[in-house]
């Protein structure tokens, strides 16, 4: 008779092939929802080439935002130059 550890590692070995002998439900056949951009009577390659095969990504956010957030202070940075440059801590000795 095998021993405890033999009919674990079959029992296991067995598990494992049957997980990649049952076939799981195709997920990709059909999209949840409608891609934007996607012309479904087009080719991909013919979609590339109109494209020069530059793939875009569709639009995300606010579109009506033009502005940059403003700085809340600003010229106040400080601006700290490196050691050995003038105006740099002298003490400080670059590796």
């Amino acid at each position: 008779m095998p021993s405890a550890s033999k009919m674990a590692l079959r029992t296991r070995a067995l598990l494992a092939a049957a997980a990649f002998a049952i076939p799981l439900p195709a997920l990709a056949e059909q999209p949840s929802e409608p891609v934007p951009g996607i012309d479904e009577d087009q080719t991909l390659s013919e979609q590339l080439d109109e494209n020069k095969g530059v793939i875009e990504p569709p639009p995300v956010g606010d579109a009506g935002i033009h502005a940059p957030a403003p700085d809340p202070l600003p010229g106040t940075t400080p601006v700290i130059p490196p050691p050995g440059t003038p105006g740099g801590d002298p003490r400080v000795v670059p590796k």
